[in-house]
């Protein structure tokens, strides 16, 4: 399934960077198909496995400073969104994004009851 979103200027700088890089470590422009996230230490182009993905960018948003829930729901949906995009999303994603941000400040509340 992919879905069409608009991107911030900080994401399409790291985009540009990484195709850069692509570039020059392979001397050729990225494919049509093929994904922005590559293995930077191969000699040849092979892309990251999903979870490869999922694991780079969860680390780059704590990196980042981004908030625990949504670091969470990112993990429980899939759906990494700013303001624009969270208002742009279908009503069904948004619950399902809605429900794992609640998801989490429920185990927190939880969390603290324990401590």
């Amino acid at each position: 399934m992919s879905r069409k979103i608009r991107l911030s200027s900080a994401a399409e700088k790291i985009l540009r960077k990484r195709r850069k890089a692509f570039i020059k470590k392979f001397g050729r422009e990225q494919s049509r198909d093929y994904q922005v996230f590559f293995v930077d230490n191969s000699d040849v182009p092979i892309q990251l496995s999903e979870e490869e993905i999922k694991s780079t960018i969860k680390k780059a948003m704590l990196v980042a400073g981004t908030p625990k829930h949504f670091v969470y729901a990112y993990e429980k949906t899939g759906f990494m969104v700013n303001e624009d995009g969270y208002r742009n999303m279908n009503r069904e994603d948004r619950a399902e994004y809605d429900r794992a941000i609640e998801e989490y400040f429920e185990m927190e509340k939880k969390q603290k009851l324990t401590q």
